[in-house]
């Protein structure tokens, strides 16, 4: 890479020429293009529509299957790298996400929750579409987990045909969005009887859903680096390693939509649910059976049937759980932890923390490196502050 003097016009011109946009495909591609010294022509990246006249050295798409997007590319006569997903609508090197390695996370993150049911939603056909739910089937399949087709009108018979519970993955988190609403309005419980999540993570799609999606974070950021990267070889005159290069996904960002372990009785998993949602408050064994509608006496012996463990456990544990984020995160101190946690004060939080966690919170924050100098700063040497 070469980064050009003041003044100079010695620069290669690039187009950026998007038929779908993502603004990180966007991000990676001006990432690279600022350490190259390109001159990067953005003007065409939302307007779905080729330029009359272009003239450069290069070209960085995502035409998927339009045909006009190819013949156009193809008649500029200078090296071009696509994004898309299908390898039949042209012959250009491609840098794109790695499907097979999505479906394995997420099947894999679905398996860990206890689900033995996985359906993939979609709302629309496509080459991605269908790359990826061959790969979920896939996946699923070599778990011994039973695979489902699910397009949005399907939602509403996953009752009958005795689905729940059961794990879905979005093609999208657009489709994620519409399976939502599709569960709402079929009195699906989202998360209590299927969890949702959906890919790319699109965070301003995610967290103001009705519920708040998790979502695979599919590094598309890097896809378009990488794309741009390919480019720079293929107009330095150099071979391409591989003319297809899949980017793996990065981590999985979990929300509320997949915040619960599989649980057949619908009872029980209202009241994880309500746990989940109200932990961090001083409610009791009482709150939490009022949240379901049935006796307490009997939640609690359906609970531990289902679950292997007491309402009061369950509790106990997200409260141990958040606040092992607290002390590693922050350097607040142990009471003000304990009211945040809903313990209520620091000497219950000690007994109860040592209890699971075999250690007094103060021990723990000094293994993990918790002694931050000033309050809700992250700490150098704990846990990574997302």
């Amino acid at each position: 890479m070469r980064t050009l003097r003041a003044g100079t016009t010695d620069h290669k011109r690039v187009l950026l020429l998007l038929h779908y946009y993502d603004y990180r495909h966007h991000a990676g591609v001006a990432r690279y293009a600022a350490q190259a010294g390109w001159a990067l022509e953005d003007a065409f990246t939302q307007a779905n529509e080729l330029p009359a006249h272009w003239t450069g050295d290069g070209v960085i798409s995502f035409h998927g299957n339009s045909e006009p997007f190819v013949d156009w590319l193809k008649a500029r006569g200078v090296p071009v790298v696509d994004m898309g997903d299908d390898p039949g609508d042209s012959e250009f090197p491609r840098v794109t996400s790695d499907n097979d390695a999505i479906a394995t996370m997420a099947v894999e993150h679905f398996r860990e929750k206890g689900y033995r049911n996985v359906g993939f939603v979609w709302s629309a056909d496509g080459t991605a579409r269908r790359q990826r739910m061959q790969a979920v089937e896939t996946a699923a399949n070599a778990r011994g987990m039973r695979f489902w087709d699910v397009p949005l009108e399907r939602i509403a018979l996953l009752r009958a045909e005795e689905a729940f519970p059961i794990a879905l993955l979005a093609s999208n988190d657009g489709a994620a969005v519409r399976a939502l609403r599709a569960c709402e309005d079929a009195g699906v419980l989202i998360p209590e009887q299927a969890i949702l999540m959906g890919i790319d993570n699109f965070t301003y799609r995610c967290e103001p859903a009705a519920v708040s999606l998790s979502s695979i974070d599919a590094d598309q950021e890097r896809v378009g680096y990488e794309a741009a990267a390919m480019l720079d070889a293929l107009m330095n005159g150099q071979p391409v390693e591989a003319p297809l290069v899949r980017v793996p996904p990065v981590r999985i960002v979990e929300r509320d939509s997949t915040d619960m372990v599989a649980v057949p009785d619908v009872e029980v998993a209202r009241a994880m649910r309500f746990i989940a949602l109200n932990s961090q408050r001083r409610v009791g064994l009482r709150d939490v059976a009022r949240a379901t509608g049935i006796s307490l006496r009997r939640l609690q012996t359906r609970f531990k049937e289902q679950l292997g463990r007491t309402i009061l456990q369950e509790i106990n544990g997200r409260r141990v759980k958040h606040a092992k984020e607290l002390l590693s995160r922050t350097a607040k101190k142990i009471r003000v932890v304990a009211g945040e946690c809903g313990f209520g004060n620091s000497v219950k939080m000690i007994r109860v923390f040592k209890q699971y966690e075999g250690v007094s919170p103060k021990r723990f924050r000094r293994q993990v490196g918790g002694d931050a100098k000033e309050a809700n700063q992250p700490v150098r040497n704990g846990g990574r502050a997302d």
